[in-house]
């Protein structure tokens, strides 16, 4: 059994949903058990995923309480919730592009890699959510790759390369799409040789 814990103030029901969201893509992402200790090199990208993940999560809730709320004419909310996920996302934009990632990702990993491979949800990992979240809004099947992460020996604590390439193995044993994982090592041009 999985547990979620959030920490928000009383009526934050954006708040609740975003931080439900992020933590349930780590559930999704294998990262429940005991032994699913977060650790460098690759837990930034686990972070990036699921917070991706998360606002993919809020603009669902919000189109969906726009059009047919829980509650009778309560419609306006959904406008409330898009709002505060469009908050999120305009900051990581701008954590993109001061960080150099909207211009090239690749030199972007390279010239920030030892900072971007610290454990957690880190600025680099806000950043790079962004790009997923665009892949999982251009490619809506692309989000079934999250099951696929971490099922293998070391989990987030091998090479990126291996990360990558167990990560797109997973994908095909679990018959799950491996468009994410592809993209994401394209971008980053990392190479699983």
């Amino acid at each position: 059994m999985a547990w979620i814990i959030v920490d928000i103030g009383e009526r934050d029901w954006s708040k609740l949903a975003y931080q439900f969201g992020h933590e349930l893509g780590h559930v999704t992402a294998n990262s429940w058990q005991a032994d699913a200790k977060p650790a460098p090199p690759c837990q930034w990208l686990e972070e990036a995923v699921v917070e991706a993940f998360s606002l993919r999560g809020l603009g669902l809730l919000a189109k969906s309480w726009k059009a047919d709320p829980p509650f009778a004419g309560d419609n306006a909310f959904g406008d409330a919730i898009a709002d505060y996920r469009e908050n999120i996302i305009t900051r990581y934009r701008a954590l993109a592009d001061s960080q150099g990632l909207t211009r090239d990702a690749a030199t972007w990993f390279a010239d920030h890699r030892n900072e971007i491979e610290i454990p957690g949800l880190n600025p680099f990992a806000q950043a790079m959510s962004v790009t997923i979240l665009a892949q999982y809004e251009q490619a809506p099947e692309s989000v079934e790759a999250l099951g696929a992460l971490n099922r293998w020996p070391g989990r987030a604590a091998v090479p990126a390369s291996q990360y990558f390439q167990r990560w797109k193995e997973s994908c095909a044993e679990l018959q799950a799409s491996p468009q994410l994982p592809s993209h994401l090592s394209d971008l980053l041009r990392i190479s699983a040789y």
